[in-house]
C-alpha cells in the first residue's frame, strides 16, 4: 500500500520520488522528487517504480540518505 513518507525510485522519470500526501479519496498521489519537481497523478504506474524506503512523514523521507542519492536505483 501506498503511504506518505515512502521513497520510490522511478524508472520512467529516472528519479527518486517521495510520497508527500494522498488524496482521502486516493484518486490522487502527490510526490516530491530529489530534483525539486513535483508531481500530482491520479494513475501512477508502480510497476515502473521501485520502493527503496520508508519513513514516518515525508519531511524525513525527503532529507534522508536515500532520497538524496543519485545513486540508488
Amino acid at each position: 500500500m501506498i503511504k506518505v513518507g515512502q521513497i520510490y525510485y522511478s524508472n520512467l522519470w529516472k528519479r527518486n520520488m517521495a510520497v508527500c500526501w494522498r488524496s482521502a479519496d486516493y484518486e490522487r498521489t502527490h510526490f516530491i522528487c530529489n530534483d525539486g519537481f513535483v508531481v500530482s497523478e491520479a494513475h501512477i504506474c508502480f510497476d515502473e517504480m521501485k520502493l527503496i524506503a520508508e519513513y514516518p512523514t515525508w519531511q524525513e523521507a525527503v532529507n534522508s540518505k536515500e532520497f538524496n542519492d543519485e545513486g540508488i536505483r
